[in-house]
């Protein structure tokens, strides 16, 4: 069981909140799930501007409890939401590559250093590849916008993402494993906002 919500907050309440980026963004909505000190932080987040006001969307698998700044809608994400074949799709994502990283003596390090992915061919195969391991396909004609520098701000230290938004139309080939990917998001630095997966479903032609 999913949960979607959606908190909007003028742009003025948004910075006297302290919402100032992606990353105090995911740290505020962190306390709409009190009780779970010490727990993974489970839940995927993405924000826009619309206009004068911010817009954060939130997948969880509990309900968050609503905090006193913002308006806060939740709904239930239901059962047969995710058993539809093909879907539009949005996904603001942070597209890398893990690579190799060996010390002094030659030997490789088990964490590796991910550097962004810049060109379009590779963003193009990068979300491919993805959606292979995501138990979906991209159908032809999908955008890929260019990739902007996400500036956020971590225990007062500058971090960069690049962000990059898809859209287009998907096709589901592996119920599960979409299923998965649509709860634990797809690629690298969620904390920060990225990896939600965004979806409407897609009537079949003939019905």
């Amino acid at each position: 069981m999913m949960y979607l919500t959606r908190v909007q907050i003028e742009l003025g309440g948004a910075l006297y909140a302290g919402l100032t980026d992606a990353y105090a963004w995911h740290q505020s909505l962190w306390t709409a799930f009190p009780g779970r000190d010490g727990a993974k932080r489970d839940f995927l987040s993405r924000v826009d501007e619309r206009g004068r006001q911010q817009e954060a969307l939130v997948l969880s698998p509990i309900a968050p409890t609503p905090r006193t700044w913002g308006r806060w809608e939740t709904r239930q994400v239901v059962s047969g939401f995710l058993r539809h074949t093909r879907y539009a799709f949005a996904l603001r994502a942070n597209p890398t590559i893990k690579r190799v990283v060996r010390d002094d003596s030659g030997e490789r390090r088990k964490n590796g250093r991910r550097t962004r992915i810049c060109g379009a061919d590779e963003l193009r195969a990068w979300i491919e590849r993805k959606a292979a391991d995501s138990g979906f396909r991209v159908e032809e004609g999908y955008t890929v916008s260019d990739p902007v520098d996400q500036i956020c701000w971590r225990c007062r230290r500058k971090v960069v993402h690049a962000r990059v938004d898809y859209q287009g139309v998907l096709t589901v080939t592996e119920p599960e494993a979409f299923q998965r990917a649509y709860c634990t998001g797809i690629g690298p630095a969620k904390a920060f906002g990225f990896g939600l997966l965004l979806l409407r479903p897609l009537r079949q032609e003939g019905r």
